[in-house]
């Protein structure tokens, strides 16, 4: 498993005022963001009779783990990212859930991310992150969950899907951005603003961590049609769109 040095934050850093401010520059992207988290929630309550064991893919500081924990409060969560400099939000963001939390270094690209995992997988969720891998690297990932997971178990996934047609993406980025603007988000600071600012609090250069551990990432956002072929493939039934909104949708299916 290829892991890095997780950064530690200083002694007294206000990590509450950062993760609300990770959330702000969030919703200036994602239009309708606690939507997704609410229906994933929901999606395993009515398909899992037990949830004992979630898995989180790209965590990040937390964001989708923390209605999870609270939904299912008998559940341990696991969760999996490759960047050092996220990591501690999600640590300091949830360490009231105690030993129900696991958060672990790992490349979701190396084929042995999740060797020594506790098993089985009630359910595996993932927002906004699988983006970064490229079309081999992500049905590779598909193919190792249909073997971690337990029969079953479901996996959702709420990310960026593209139009075969250019006419069409066109359209659903222009309508993206105009509901943007209803939400009152497109002011708010952008993605290069915050990871500078965030580099200046912390008296470093965070993007050249982030360089080092997560290295060169070959991310394509992939038509919807092509995501359901691939878990279908990868041993997966009930495969389906369970929401979307023009170029985000929320899919995934059950384990066979």
């Amino acid at each position: 498993m290829t892991c890095t040095s997780e950064l530690s934050l200083p002694s007294g850093f206000d990590w509450q005022a950062w993760v609300d401010r990770w959330d702000r520059m969030q919703k200036r992207y994602l239009v309708l963001r606690a939507e997704r988290f609410e229906l994933m929630v929901r999606l395993i309550k009515e398909t899992q009779k037990s949830v004992k064991r979630v898995l989180d893919l790209g965590c990040g500081p937390g964001s989708t783990m923390r209605p999870i924990l609270e939904a299912f409060p008998e559940a341990q969560v696991i969760g999996v990212d490759l960047d050092p400099t996220l990591l501690p939000f999600a640590r300091a963001r949830l360490a009231k859930y105690g030993n129900r939390v696991s958060l672990i270094l790992a490349d979701l690209r190396e084929p042995d991310w999740s060797d020594g995992f506790p098993l089985p997988l009630d359910a595996v969720v993932s927002a906004t992150a699988l983006h970064w891998l490229s079309g081999d690297q992500l049905a590779a990932l598909y193919s190792r969950l249909a073997q971690i997971i337990r029969p079953g178990a479901i996996f959702l996934n709420a990310d960026h899907v593209r139009s075969e047609s250019p006419a069409i993406q066109q359209a659903w980025e222009d309508h993206r951005e105009e509901m943007r603007r209803a939400e009152g988000y497109q002011d708010t600071e952008d993605w290069d603003g915050f990871w500078d600012a965030y580099g200046q609090a912390l008296g470093m250069d965070v993007r050249a961590v982030q360089r080092r551990a997560l290295g060169e990432y070959g991310g394509e956002e992939l038509p919807l049609s092509w995501h359901l072929d691939r878990l279908r493939a990868s041993g997966f039934t009930s495969v389906d769109c369970f929401w979307r909104c023009d170029c985000d949708a929320v899919y995934g299916g059950l384990r066979a």
